[in-house]
């Protein structure tokens, strides 16, 4: 299609200008003399009047915008052919396009959240007709002159169930840029597929860049299938963590980690952007509530890392009262050395609907000496423990309501098994010394927060659309360690005690759990199941976000909720689909941090045995289970003798 068209009238359109050309059409401002308006006529080029394959798409765009009434989607006012030649009229938009908008980089916020609120019903109404547009990107958003924000350009949609679509459609296309990595690889699509499209809208919007650029769409495309997104804040610091959150949503490997349609992902976009205020009294009655401080945007200190594939395990089990448990060796690999901290406590009760946090303390956080007395106070304490998993057998999928240890508090500095009821605010206002860690569930979301136990203060250190579960705190006191399924998969995140200085520890396309510290602050030990079925292999990291992580200990079993102490680790090991096989197992380690021999088992029975935590006497407390009760229990490791404490 050359411009000599331009002057020209085609049908009762008058031809003014060429306003875009695309790999298939080209676009024209006309005026349509009838009815004296201006409108926008697509026509295919000369040289593809004679191509079948091409055809059929033209044609069928027409068959697809025809059944699309909706108000964010360009409607179609005419269609017709001249001298042979294809045209559709459409209505015409003067604002141009969002890939016009980039040109000036990145976009405002809150710009971006009110088109997204335009195109995502738009997308869903599409998709609620069978229709998936599979090239979406900027330039086929238009926008009229009052800020209105549309959908156009259905050239190589998709109507699911349609053989003609099937056929005329076949092979890889779009644009590779704007591609998912299921479309990339020419598998079947559903509207997920447009959701991972969308999010990489969302990406160039607000960095002003693509995630992935190369000299080939072919190795642009190979990116979107193998490697994890540069995060956004990376590129543009100023960009809230929430919002990078629902961004790597949107852009998960995984279609079944992406948002189910795109109305959720403009909701969970609006409050990521907006935060809305939360009335803490509705949840903590009697309780007095500080304000969250401002999380600070830091750029990500780590690189992208996708740990090799090995092999994982894990245990759960229950210990009678005064139970003989022989240390059965087993099999390992090695890591690194720590300090002396204890810290212990239990919460999370979910209840019919509703799910309420059942703060109770068991913080034993001790700089000297407590040995047997440990016990004593246990027993002693005005303690209760919530039981988040009855069941023998772990759940498929680990919800924050499914995991044992999903809503578990850490205490912060020295603190002693004191009910909350004797504590009494002192005028000073407390200090880190009673402070409480914890995830709760808001709003249906899970975050992390504190409560200062003397003056009975809760303060909200995390506020995203996603959960933010199993808090850590360094045995210094002053970090803490998290997990978020910031991406579609759980990834570990640590922040300063007060909330401030959010950043990723690992980026990948698993799920990484369970992390806890090394005494001395250096490591972080967590399990990651790199292969993607379930089990977990025990991996280290620094700290400080240096180096890559590292494989400590993995025998393709399920190996979960470490804790590492001094030169010992201690973890759950078993079976995946059967918790009665969970049992508590040693690992210890060399000065340089490698693993000495095999695992040793310190359980071993037909019940569930899990959450080790390692006393400052060593003994070893962990969770059992047992006719459908779950209880703490006290491990002796050098007489192998166990007790219900």
């Amino acid at each position: 299609m050359t411009d000599d068209l331009i002057g020209k009238k085609i049908g009762g359109y008058e031809i003014l200008e060429l306003i875009g050309r695309g790999g298939m059409a080209s676009v024209y401002r006309a005026h349509q003399v009838s009815m004296n308006r201006t409108v926008a006529i697509k026509m295919l080029p000369n040289q593809y009047l004679n191509d079948d394959t091409y055809m059929q798409r033209f044609h069928r765009e027409v068959k697809i915008v025809a059944q699309l009434e909706h108000r964010n989607i360009v409607p179609v006012h005419d269609y017709g052919e001249e001298n042979e030649q294809p045209y559709i009229v459409m209505r015409y938009m003067a604002g141009g396009s969002i890939d016009d908008l980039l040109e000036n980089g990145a976009m405002d916020l809150d710009q971006i959240v009110k088109l997204l609120d335009q195109i995502a019903p738009a997308l869903d109404y599409a998709h609620s007709k069978n229709v998936l547009h599979r090239d979406l990107k900027p330039s086929n958003v238009l926008m009229d002159d009052n800020g209105g924000a549309y959908l156009t350009d259905f050239g190589i949609a998709r109507i699911l169930g349609d053989p003609v679509s099937s056929i005329t459609t076949q092979g890889v296309v779009g644009t590779p840029s704007y591609m998912s990595p299921e479309q990339a690889q020419g598998q079947s699509l559903d509207n997920r597929s447009d959701i991972y499209s969308l999010g990489v809208m969302l990406y160039e919007m607000a960095t002003g860049r693509r995630p992935f650029e190369s000299d080939t769409p072919y190795s642009i495309a190979v990116m979107h299938v193998t490697q994890p997104p540069p995060p956004p804040r990376s590129i543009n610091p100023n960009i809230p963590l929430p919002v990078e959150h629902v961004i790597l949503k949107c852009l998960s490997k995984n279609r079944e980690s992406r948002y189910k349609d795109a109305m959720s992902l403009a909701e969970a976009l609006r409050h990521a952007v907006n935060p809305p205020v939360v009335n803490l009294y509705d949840t903590q009655p009697g309780m007095a509530l500080s304000a969250a401080p401002p999380v600070e945007q830091m750029p990500q200190p780590t690189a992208p890392y996708i740990p090799p594939p090995p092999s994982s395990g894990t245990s759960y089990a229950s210990v009678g009262a005064s139970s003989s448990v022989p240390a059965v060796p087993r099999r390992g690999r090695s890591q690194r050395k720590p300090n002396l901290v204890f810290s212990m406590a239990l919460g999370g009760l979910l209840g019919c609907g509703l799910l309420t946090l059942v703060i109770v303390v068991l913080a034993l956080v001790v700089n000297s000496v407590l040995q047997e007395q440990v016990a004593n106070d246990l027993a002693e304490t005005e303690t209760a423990l919530a039981v988040t998993d009855r069941a023998g057998t772990p759940s498929s999928r680990e919800t924050p309501e499914a995991t044992s240890q999903s809503a578990l508090p850490t205490a912060v500095g020295e603190a002693t098994a004191t009910p909350l009821s004797q504590l009494t605010p002192s005028a000073s206002g407390g200090d880190l010394n009673a402070l409480l860690v914890y995830t709760a569930e808001r709003n249906n979301n899970f975050d992390i927060f504190t409560l200062n136990l003397v003056t009975e203060h809760e303060t909200r250190l995390t506020s995203s659309s996603l959960n933010d579960i199993y808090p850590a705190v360094s045995p210094d006191g002053e970090r803490i360690v998290y997990i978020t399924d910031s991406d579609g998969d759980y990834e570990l995140w640590v922040m300063d005690v007060d909330g401030r200085s959010q950043r990723r520890l690992t980026l990948n396309t698993v799920n990484d759990r369970y992390p806890a510290w090394s005494s001395d602050g250096e490591w972080i030990i967590y399990s990651s199941d790199v292969r993607g079925d379930g089990n977990f292999d025990l991996y280290r990291v620094r700290a400080d976000g240096s180096g890559e992580p590292e494989e400590l200990f993995s025998d393709g079993a399920r190996n979960s909720f470490p804790h590492w102490q001094g030169n010992t680790i201690v973890f759950t090991n078993g079976s995946n689909a059967d918790a009665r096989t969970w049992e508590i197992a040693r690992l210890t380690l060399s000065d340089d941090g490698e693993v000495e021999g095999e695992p040793e088992f310190l359980t071993d029975n037909d019940i569930k045995d899990w959450s080790p935590v390692i006393a400052p006497d060593n003994s070893i407390y962990y969770l059992t289970e047992g006719e459908g009760r779950s209880a703490i229990a006290r491990l002796d490791p050098d007489s192998a003798t166990s007790r219900i404490v």
